[in-house]
């Protein structure tokens, strides 16, 4: 890689000449929020530094995936190659030992701390509590619908390390913040893509007394979403702020900054300041989780006593104040 230094009077800039970063996307773009904001934020960072990006999508069938990042990293085409989520680790471990000359980053997914390899895992605990924790206020709150039971839902679209020892229980946690008496119900669809699955459970779910639920479930989320129109009941949403397909039912979102992550991994690997061979965890303290608190429809149709212990929340976590799994 070729590194040419330019003066022009006081400006003193660092060019990387051909810079050229490949995105295996697991999955699919269209549809997938997480992987909009990702490829927006690559596309936005390649707007302003110049280099080049170049997006390949894995499709679903997870079994392509590692042969496609060999694939890549074999045409030694690419400064850096970037994969996606807690699936690929081992993947890109294997990889990244193949081809010690190439670099890779891991986003979203935490792997081992190998010399040409950097990873960068969301704290979505934390996501996940600020979730539980607004479900709980809801489920106590007088808003039309809602049911003495004091009983709310997650559903997921499928079980994975950090569903079970995270995000689960940060969820349930934050409700038990709330209130101990409160009881979590918890689903799992088994895919990312059937919103009929995703009505039956939020169907289940309403029928025995839940009043909001947290959808973890990509498109499959999309039937639970008509079910609560259906029965009156609520939803929060995750990753992104979707609040508009439902702004009667969908009353927030727990956000995942993506963008934002994304355009810090590929400006820092840009610049030479990656640090390759080390991990990180980013969450509300670092700015990629957040929560809905500026959407125009959030501040219209929940109560404000729920709006401020929100906010109370949220700069108690940024603090670091909350122990949101409870170790």
């Amino acid at each position: 890689m070729k590194r040419f230094f330019v003066i022009f009077g006081a400006i003193f800039s660092v060019i990387v000449a051909g810079y050229s970063v490949a995105l295996l996307i697991t999955g699919e773009v269209g549809g997938n929020a997480i992987y909009e904001m990702m490829v927006e934020g690559a596309m936005r960072a390649s707007k302003e530094l110049g280099f080049d990006v170049k997006i390949v999508e894995g499709g679903y069938n997870s079994s392509k995936w590692e042969p496609l990042l060999i694939s890549l990293a074999s045409t030694k085409s690419y400064d850096l190659i970037v994969t996606f989520t807690e699936g690929m680790p081992k993947s890109v471990e294997k990889a990244a030992k193949m081809f010690p000359s190439q670099k890779f980053a891991l986003i979203d997914g935490i792997a081992a701390n190998l010399p040409n390899l950097y990873s960068l895992g969301f704290r979505d605990e934390e996501m996940t509590y600020l979730a539980g924790y607004f479900a709980g206020l809801v489920t106590k709150s007088k808003l039309p619908g809602v049911n003495p039971d004091l009983k709310i839902g997650m559903i997921a679209g499928d079980i994975y390390p950090a569903m079970t020892e995270k995000m689960k229980p940060a969820y349930e946690n934050g409700a038990k913040a709330v209130d101990e008496k409160i009881q979590v119900l918890f689903s799992v669809a088994g895919s990312w893509a059937d919103p009929n699955k995703g009505a039956q459970l939020a169907q289940i779910q309403f029928a025995q007394g839940v009043d909001v639920i947290f959808l973890v479930a990509g498109g499959t989320g999309i039937g639970a979403i008509q079910k609560a129109k259906e029965f009156g009941k609520y939803i929060v949403g995750v990753d992104a702020n979707i609040i508009d397909l439902a702004p009667d039912v969908i009353l927030a979102c727990a956000l995942k900054k993506a963008d934002i992550a994304i355009h810090n991994v590929l400006t820092r690997a840009y610049q030479g300041k990656l640090p390759f061979g080390q991990s990180e965890r980013w969450g509300i303290k670092e700015g990629v989780i957040g929560f809905t608190f500026e959407d125009p429809y959030y501040l219209q149709n929940v109560p404000e006593e729920i709006r401020q212990r929100m906010l109370d929340l949220f700069e108690r976590l940024r603090q670091g104040a909350v122990n949101v799994l409870g170790e």
